[in-house]
């Protein structure tokens, strides 16, 4: 038997992304897994979409409603802590997931239940309807040294969610790169990571995302240069 999952989705204003995303949940092959979605407030019709997205037998929807907009980070925070599965798997609604991803990651975790973050290449489109691939992002093996030139895992990586709670959860200070953060933080603290080499999935590089707008980037490099030269 496979361990159990919780997908973790952060939302705001994501009404343009909300009925792709919604098929690629329902076409998992994976029989039975959480959704946890924290909607931000937002301020368009992205929560009503993905309320009443006919999902099929098997997925367990979980709605958590903020009163004001939160950073990303504290939104997945909010969804480990609604969460009551072994691992969790951060999922941005402008992504997609492959059919097999869910079973490819959790049988990875089955034979590997030392690993706390698991983590695959992925494919990489510049159309947010993902029908035109154009790269793929293809990760080195992890060690910690690699891991400080730069965030390795991923846009969905698979985590064991006690390890997440036991590092302290994701630090929202880090507006932009608290992921980084916490992969360096777990990597620090001696936490075993893995590389697939299966792609699970695609990435859609979303010019107004907050890992890749153009205005932004001043600043995600200011933070990583801080959290490279903290964990170094």
């Amino acid at each position: 038997m496979l361990p159990t999952i919780s997908i973790l989705c952060s939302s705001y204003n994501s009404s343009r992304y909300i009925e792709g995303y919604c098929h690629s949940l329902n076409a998992q092959l994976l029989p039975d897994f959480d959704v946890i979605y924290v909607d931000a407030a937002s301020t368009d019709h992205s929560l009503d979409k993905f309320r009443s997205f006919g999902f099929r037998d098997g997925i367990r929807i979980k709605i958590l409603e903020c009163d004001k907009r939160i950073p990303v980070y504290q939104a997945w925070n909010l969804a480990i802590d609604a969460a009551n599965s072994e691992y969790c798997m951060n999922y941005n609604t402008d992504d997609r997931l492959y059919p097999a991803a869910l079973t490819t990651m959790l049988g990875y975790a089955n034979a590997m239940p030392d690993k706390d973050i698991i983590y695959s290449r992925c494919f990489i489109t510049s159309d947010p309807d993902h029908r035109n691939i154009i790269t793929m992002y293809d990760w080195p093996e992890y060690s910690h040294d690699i891991l400080l030139k730069g965030c390795i895992c991923g846009p969905f990586p698979l985590l064991k969610r006690q390890s997440i709670i036991d590092a302290g959860m994701f630090d929202p200070v880090y507006t932009l790169a608290g992921d980084y953060e916490m992969w360096l933080r777990m990597s620090k603290a001696g936490l075993k990571f893995k590389r697939i080499p299966e792609s699970i999935g695609s990435y859609f590089r979303n010019p107004e995302g907050l890992s890749t707008s153009k205005s932004l980037q001043a600043e995600m490099l200011r933070q990583m240069r801080d959290l490279q030269e903290r964990y170094k």
